[in-house]
Parts: structure tokens; sequence; C-alpha cells
């Protein structure tokens, strides 16, 4: 009986670990590919230093910029990539940052001033979401965003 309940209390140790061990090697399964929305997030919050609701709120403010530039079929290219592109845009909206139409840069920095950017930032974020972009869906993706984002 003894030796049962030390092996069931191994077994409660060494089981858990080992499940967590395991996870840790699996890719994020965000979006069901590594580079998930979080990845993408914490991406901008790094190369930008806003906070993680400026950071969805902002991808927000430049994916409405995009959607009034870009053709639907040009748009969903860039949509399809990141993972909750929609949470973003209705982000944007709740936020505060996007009440209508942005219209071009200006409108974006303006967005972007709601959330609570300095300018620095404000200037900074579009080129670090254009570099998240690419690093999502390829060279191509990130300038079909850069272009209209200029």
């Amino acid at each position: 009986m003894h030796t049962r309940r030390v092996f069931l209390r191994t077994l409660a140790v060494v089981l858990p670990a080992t499940a967590l061990t395991a996870c840790e090697s699996l890719p994020p399964m965000l979006g069901g590919k590594a580079g998930g929305d979080g990845d993408m997030i914490d991406g901008l919050t790094k190369q930008t230093g806003v906070n993680k609701t400026q950071a969805a709120g902002g991808l927000g403010a430049v994916l409405a910029l995009a959607k009034e530039k870009l053709s639907g079929a040009d748009f969903s290219k860039i949509a399809n990539v990141i993972p909750g592109a929609d949470k973003y845009l209705k982000s944007a909206t709740d936020l505060g940052a996007v009440s209508g139409s942005l219209g071009d840069m200006k409108g974006l920095t303006g967005a972007l001033g709601k959330l609570g950017m300095s300018a620095d930032q404000s200037a900074r974020f579009p080129a670090a979401v254009t570099d998240q972009v690419s690093k999502l869906g390829g060279a191509d993706i990130g300038k079909l965003l850069g272009g209209v984002l200029k």
C-alpha cells in the first residue's frame, strides 16, 4: 500500500511537469500558426514602446486606413495574415481612435494620438506594423500595406 502511494505521488508530480515541458515546445496556437496576434502585439509594443491597448487600437487604425485605400481583395490579403484583424478594427473604434474616415496619414497620426501615443511613437508605429505584417505574410504583403502608409 505504501509503495502504491509513493508511486501515485511521484506520478502526480512528474506528469504535469512533463506535460508543461512538452507544451513549451509546441508552436503558439493563436491563429493556428506561430506568429499569432499576441506575438504581433508584443512585437509592436517592443518596437514602439506603446502599451498593449495602444498597440491593438493602433493596429486597428492602420487597418482602417488600409481598408479605405485598398481594393477589397488587396485589403483581404493583409487582413488574412493578421489573426483577429476584425477584432483590431473594432478595438480602434471602441477606443475612440477611429470614428469615421481617416483619409490619409495625417488622419492616421491623429487616430494614434487619440490612443495616447506620443508624436515619436505615432511616427514609428506605421513602419512597425508594416514590419510585423511582412514577418507574418511576406515581403509582398508588407509592401502592399507600406504603400498605403506613405
